[in-house]
């Protein structure tokens, strides 16, 4: 099967290829694009929520993120080892560096790739320029269900909401909206008591691959994917929690 993966670089990009590698399902290429940079992020983030909420975001991030990551390693290797995850640096052999997903150049590099299927792995907001340009299911995981908790961490907002049967993930189709296209399956892991917020994106990534393995190997079998799964309204898009409102989910026991 054609598989074609496009990512930024990263540990979770290593352990999705490495997974597929591992069942039968060896991407085709693996076309790697740089990190949006922190500043352009930052701004996009303050234009949408104003610099109050990006202020608390920094602050998590600096202040709280080093503290809840002490000490996370043999969560993480449990996790690694019950939904065996193999998490070996991929070979610069293996990589294509791009520029952008929604560069002219590489729309052109997909269509001379001509894949079955295209997975995404931690890249911008795929543009609808880039979508045309690619005549097969695009297929994303998201750490959260949808359309519930779109944007990032899902899982731990689920959770600060008091909704822990709403922790999970989402694979789905991609359109040219935030975590907004047609629902192919939900997963939903329980997170134990050595879970946190630095540990739930792997646990729900682990939960989610096995998914995609049969999105994939259905679509390769039969040529068709499963049926959307059934969902209602457009949810909200969530984003890195600030300093207090993180406060606010150790008070009610969501670290």
């Amino acid at each position: 099967m054609n598989v074609v993966v496009l990512a930024t670089s990263g540990l979770h990009t290593d352990i999705m290829v490495n997974f597929l590698d591992d069942v039968g399902i060896q991407p085709t290429a693996v076309l790697i694009e740089p990190s949006q940079s922190r500043r352009s992020l930052l701004y996009g983030r303050a234009r949408r929520l104003g610099w109050r909420a990006v202020v608390g975001q920094v602050l998590f991030i600096v202040i709280v993120l080093p503290l809840i990551r002490r000490g996370v390693e043999p969560r993480l290797k449990a996790i690694r080892q019950d939904y065996d995850l193999r998490a070996d640096p991929l070979k610069e052999s293996r990589v294509t560096t791009i520029t952008s997903v929604n560069a002219p150049a590489t729309r052109e590099l997909l269509r001379r790739l001509d894949p079955d299927a295209v997975v995404l792995s931690g890249t911008r907001i795929v543009k609808a320029e880039t979508l045309d340009a690619i005549a097969a299911p695009v297929l994303n995981i998201h750490a959260g269900i949808t359309p519930e908790y779109r944007g990032v961490h899902g899982g731990y907002w689920a959770l600060w909401m008091g909704r822990p049967e709403e922790f999970g993930a989402t694979l789905h189709l991609v359109d040219a909206g935030v975590d907004s296209g047609a629902v192919l399956s939900h997963v939903r892991p329980v997170p134990t008591a050595k879970d946190n917020f630095a540990t739930y994106p792997l646990l729900q990534l682990g939960a989610a691959l096995p998914a995609l393995v049969k999105t994939l190997i259905g679509l390769d079998q039969s040529k068709t994917l499963p049926d959307p799964v059934p969902t209602t309204g457009a949810g909200r898009q969530w984003f890195h929690p600030t300093l207090w409102q993180y406060l606010i989910g150790l008070r009610r026991g969501v670290r």
